[in-house]
């Protein structure tokens, strides 16, 4: 698309208003001229131009001439001028077309959602810049730098997609060696690794200062030469892989971006992988756990209904110390000091003591028969400074 740079026009609502303040001071237009100092030829014909609006673009001097004759000044034309320069910047308006002419083929709730987050985003890079008095000018960034960025968003994710697999894949082999809480900072030196990789640098040395650089930075952070060496080669293996299946060359076509509704496909971070891998055997541990629990209260609390228990809140009392009966169990064991502390603890206290010792048995031989459904207990998560 093909974008005309917006020039300001002098309307004809600006020559009638002139036309006004002239009419105020009771002045012609050769008394004008006269008061301007204008004598040459053809004066009076380029004041009379002006005043039709046919003089389109006249000069800042010409019009300052005219205010001054008048005896008024460029607040007379305020209210005239406020729509022209209240409008974006010239060159923001260009790229604001260049960004809408890219996203026009989304739907409409998706295209306004993503023309949002761009103007947003450039406007926090432009107020950033400005906040920073030490830097000379303010960043200004031209069309195809904010076109670039939605693409860049697609690029970034498809580059991501290889690289955070083969970060993921060297945490899990330094997960005894990097605490959890340094997940984040092992993982973020690793990314700046590949950043530094896939940035185009003139010169190789700059490059190789670099990574030497945040190498440096990592170790004096407090990971060993192991740990450092592995998040670097993850970033080397993803780099080596994007550039031997041309991947480092791809970028999104339209109709890649209107499958996506403009939003580039999320990818999983490293350590949020790790998180929910951890995460994963204790809900699938929580979910086997609730289900014997069930199926203990079945079996308990039928006997106790068929034992016309005497009020409702027996019952309850049954069901809470078996939900503790099964914790014990999957903690300790159906054999354990715990275990029959508890039974000692809760029987008498339970209407038919009796049956209460049997409940516990019952409890005891539904979590053994169904214990193999539980997944193995993950070790403990290796802590800072353990």
């Amino acid at each position: 698309m093909k974008h005309t740079k917006t020039t300001f026009v002098f309307t004809p609502e600006f020559g009638v208003r002139l036309r006004q303040l002239r009419a105020r001071q009771n002045l012609s237009l050769r008394g004008l001229a006269l008061l301007m100092d204008r004598h040459q030829p053809g004066s009076f014909n380029l004041l009379a131009k002006l005043e039709r609006g046919e003089l389109k673009h006249p000069s800042i001097n010409l019009i300052v001439d005219y205010l001054r004759a008048c005896g008024a000044g460029f607040e007379d034309l305020l209210d005239l001028l406020k729509p022209h320069t209240s409008q974006p910047p010239v060159l923001r308006e260009k790229a604001d077309a260049a960004v809408a002419e890219l996203l026009k083929s989304l739907p409409k709730p998706e295209q306004r959602a993503m023309l949002r987050w761009e103007r947003a985003t450039t406007e926090k890079r432009e107020e950033r810049a400005g906040a920073e008095p030490e830097k000379k000018q303010p960043r200004v960034e031209a069309t195809r730098q904010r076109v670039f960025r939605i693409i860049w968003s697609f690029i970034h994710a498809n580059w991501n997609e290889v690289f955070e697999q083969k970060l993921y894949e060297a945490m899990r082999e330094l997960k005894d060696e990097v605490p959890r809480s340094e997940r984040k900072y092992a993982c973020s030196y690793g990314r700046r690794f590949f950043g530094i990789l896939t940035r185009y640098y003139r010169q190789e040395a700059r490059r190789q200062g670099a990574l030497a650089r945040v190498e440096k930075s990592a170790k004096e952070h407090g990971f060993s030469t192991r740990v450092v060496a592995k998040l670097r080669d993850a970033a080397d293996q993803a780099y080596r892989e994007l550039l031997g299946s041309g991947r480092l060359d791809w970028s999104p076509s339209q109709e890649e971006i209107i499958k996506n509704r403009g939003h580039a496909p999320r990818v999983e971070k490293a350590e949020t992988r790790l998180e929910i891998d951890e995460a994963r055997p204790v809900a699938e541990s929580n979910k086997m756990l609730a289900l014997i629990e069930a199926l203990a209260i079945q079996e308990v609390g039928g006997r106790l209904e068929a034992m016309k228990l005497a009020h409702h809140h027996g019952q309850d009392h049954y069901f809470m110390w078996i939900r503790e009966l099964v914790g014990i169990a999957y903690e300790h064991g159906t054999d354990s000091a715990e275990w029959k502390a508890s039974v000692e603890q809760w029987a008498p206290k339970l209407q038919f003591p009796d049956y209460a010792r049997e409940a516990a048995k019952t409890v005891a031989d539904t979590y053994n028969r169904w214990k193999v459904k539980l997944p193995p207990k993950q070790k403990p998560t290796n802590q800072k400074g353990a």
